[in-house]
């Protein structure tokens, strides 16, 4: 009898047809297994992905967070306490005190130079201490530095340059400027001449000399660089556009002027001053009327007209008398000016982003000038901050040029982001934006030891071998002149009116 209903399918389990049952189930049970690994492992691909995918994200984040720590931190070496700290003790007429931070940032414990910017200041302050031998080395030192920084700025270092895109200019080491070259070897002349090693001044104001003969070409070059940088990164309407808001915002860039051909009136008189008291042949007096001839049409200079007369009538024989050289009070220095500007970015909206930019704050004399015997009273020949104005107006395209360029850069970085429709991206954006506040800092370092200005006075041999020089509303200080009538230099040094003048005699090689 044919047991009704009854298939192998369904079949109760242990009955007789348990054999071809179990059969058909073990090959579902392999199937929904197989299924149920495929789920498992592919759940599992998933979790592992999401979970790589959010690691990933997190490296991401700290990467970035790293980043603009790292950014932040740059940043804020930007301007130094010890910065302050000399700028203190120099308006407070502390220049012992300024000197020790100098040397302590600058120079190593044997006397080498290990930093330009720091040495620089040094060794102007050891000149204003009489330590002329130890001012010379760390000068010495200095032009080591710069020489090294031309080097660079051959084939710069990619590192530094891109550093200085994410960050600022501040990360790059500092560049020196051509009147920082000319300075240094026009001190270093001066320490020369003053210890009377006239050989070794000779050699340094002939340097001096080289280095304002290569000045017109150097900034001729820059010029023509500029505008090729402009034209080559598409920024002549923002340029065009960030001039018009510098100008609403007090930024006058026009009224720096350089001297014809960028040349540092002081350095290039005191070189034809040297040889005209020091001429040793006819060739020293011929560099002597070139150089005077040359700083009389920069400057209109009564005494140094003057003194180009003296030198066209009398020949090699100088009669003696006493040139009064003022070094007189501090230079202009940089500051920051923060300021929006309208950016093209390549969505072609108009975006703002800060900007900051160095600008410069007039120096200031310690004094009007100095009365010499009572009468004859010092005037001015060469003002250093003309020099420095015009050298800065020169560069300061560049500096915008990038500046714009790292603005634009930073700004489409964060618009990119904070655009993106993933939040973790947002929230890098919104990162982004903070390290490009924070580090959007100017280049305001410069040489805060040089002077404001130059002064002239000249006064014939007096018969007591001495002088009086009173600076205006000072008291007088008697200079003791040489006891050989000779042609001598008396040269003063005064950063402020706290600070007493500093005082030497410079004598003629001639009179030896």
């Amino acid at each position: 009898m044919k047991a009704a209903g009854v298939t192998a399918s369904s079949a109760p389990f242990g009955s007789k047809a348990t054999g071809c049952f179990t059969l058909n189930n073990k090959r579902g049970m392999v199937n929904r297994l197989s299924s149920l690994t495929a789920f498992y492992l592919q759940r599992k691909k998933y979790n592992y992905t999401l979970y790589y995918s959010r690691k990933s994200m997190k490296n991401q984040i700290t990467r970035v967070s790293l980043c603009c720590g790292i950014a932040l931190a740059l940043a804020s070496c930007a301007n130094p306490p010890s910065r302050q700290n000399l700028d203190y003790a120099l308006s407070q007429g502390h220049i012992e005190m300024a000197e020790k931070i100098a040397l302590d940032e600058g120079v190593s414990g044997s006397g080498e130079a290990t930093h330009l910017l720091w040495s620089l200041e040094a060794g102007a302050l050891l000149r204003m201490t009489n330590q002329l031998d130890r001012s010379t080395k760390v000068f010495d030192g200095a032009e080591l530095l710069i020489k090294d920084s031309e080097t660079k700025n051959i084939a710069a270092s990619g590192l530094s340059q891109a550093a200085s895109m994410v960050v600022n200019d501040n990360v790059m080491d500092y560049s020196p400027r051509v009147y920082d070259r000319v300075m240094v070897n026009t001190y270093k002349a001066l320490n020369f001449w003053q210890l009377a090693d006239f050989n070794n001044a000779r050699v340094e104001w002939n340097r001096v000399d080289d280095r304002q003969r290569r000045a017109a070409e150097y900034f001729s070059k820059e010029i023509n660089e500029q505008k090729s940088a402009i034209k080559s990164n598409n920024l002549g309407e923002s340029y065009s556009k960030s001039m018009e808001t510098l100008e609403g915002s007090g930024i006058d860039v026009a009224q720096w002027k350089p001297y014809d051909g960028y040349i540092n009136p002081a350095s290039l008189y005191l070189h034809g001053l040297y040889f005209l008291i020091n001429n040793e042949n006819v060739g020293d007096l011929n560099k002597a009327k070139e150089s005077l001839k040359r700083a009389y049409a920069l400057t209109k200079n009564r005494q140094i007209r003057s003194d180009l007369n003296l030198a066209n009538s009398k020949g090699r024989n100088v009669p003696p008398g006493v040139w009064v050289i003022f070094e007189n009070g501090s230079s202009a220095r940089k500051a920051e000016r923060r300021i929006d500007l309208p950016l093209l970015l390549v969505t072609r909206k108009v975006a703002y982003a800060g900007i900051a930019l160095p600008t410069l704050e007039s120096g200031s004399p310690a004094y009007p000038y100095l009365s010499i015997n009572g009468g004859n009273k010092t005037e001015s020949f060469a003002q250093m901050d003309k020099i420095i104005q015009g050298e800065f107006k020169t560069e300061f395209t560049g500096i915008l040029i990038k500046e714009l360029s790292r603005a634009i850069l930073k700004t489409a970085a964060q618009a990119t982001m904070m655009n993106s429709d993933n939040k973790t991206i947002r929230i890098l954006g919104a990162i982004t934006g903070v390290a490009q506040a924070v580090t959007t800092q100017a280049d305001i370092r410069s040489w805060h030891t040089l002077p404001y200005d130059f002064q002239v006075a000249y006064v014939k041999w007096p018969s007591s071998q001495k002088i009086q020089i009173a600076p205006s509303g000072g008291s007088a200080i008697t200079v003791d002149l040489p006891a050989t009538p000779q042609p001598v230099v008396v040269y003063v040094r005064s950063i402020n009116s706290l600070m007493p003048p500093k005082v030497d005699v410079l004598t003629s090689k001639n009179a030896m």
